[in-house]
């Protein structure tokens, strides 16, 4: 995993994934609660703030992207295989519904498979192990072997805040029947930061969230956001189904999210 500069220490790190935490939060709190925004304009929206605190995560810490996706890439693509094997039988469990074909599902499978996909790669799976190991890195806490695990669970510990702070934004994931939804997440997400954390490529969260994205697109499972509240998204795909598969799907559409 690539190292950050020499002035980036733990109190760097900590602030880092403070602000990693709160904005994952608060771009799905805001947004899509708050707000109500759609769906497809929040993807724009999560993306951009997405790409925008990875620049300056990247530029304050001095890490090279190069590094990151080009470090070790094959073991990337392995272990990115690996994690969205994982989550495939979760997918499969979920109630399956009729989606669009043609041109609009290739708009979906775009839009919400690859870049709403890559964005929560990052956000969730990336930026908070980084930020973790790179702090106790710069300790020296990542030498030997009983150090490295250390720091690699807490890196991981790291990554589960964020999932959960993100996908708590969701109104969805706040009921009280939504515990198995955000066991799911939690599960799903960490994998994918898991594979992140052994390989240091992030080509690993990427292809398995990007996977997942579009496993649940392909099974016509709505993508959060799914809130009922006035004004708030409506998935395109519940649209053609029936009353009875959409409220199925609905309920069980983030439980591997």
């Amino acid at each position: 995993m690539p190292g950050p500069d020499t002035g980036f220490g733990w109190q760097e790190g900590a602030g880092a994934l403070s602000v990693i935490a709160l904005v994952a939060f608060l771009v799905t709190w805001v947004v899509t609660d708050l707000l109500h925004v759609h769906r497809a304009v929040y993807v724009g929206i999560l993306s951009a703030t997405v790409l925008a605190l990875s620049a300056t995560y990247l530029a304050w810490s001095g890490t090279s992207m190069t590094g990151l996706i080009g470090s070790g890439w094959g073991w990337g693509l392995v272990a990115g295989i690996v994690a969205a094997g994982l989550a495939a039988p979760l997918v499969r469990r979920l109630p399956s519904a009729p989606h669009p074909a043609g041109a609009r599902l290739g708009g979906l499978l775009l839009w919400e498979g690859l870049v709403y996909g890559s964005a929560e790669a990052v956000l969730l799976a990336t930026l908070p192990v980084l930020a973790v190991w790179q702090a106790m890195s710069e300790r020296g806490w990542t030498a030997s072997t009983v150090a490295k695990v250390g720091s690699g669970t807490l890196a991981i510990a790291g990554a589960l805040v964020v999932i959960l702070v993100h996908h708590l934004g969701y109104v969805e994931f706040r009921a009280s029947a939504a515990r198995r939804k955000l066991v799911g997440a939690l599960a799903t997400c960490g994998v994918q930061a898991l594979a992140f954390l052994l390989t240091g490529n992030i080509l690993a969260s990427l292809l398995a969230h990007i996977v997942l994205h579009s496993q649940m697109i392909l099974r016509g499972v709505p993508l959060p956001p799914v809130s009922h509240a006035p004004g708030a998204s409506r998935d395109p795909t519940s649209r053609s189904s029936t009353s009875r598969s959409r409220t199925g799907a609905v309920a069980s559409s983030a439980s591997v999210e």
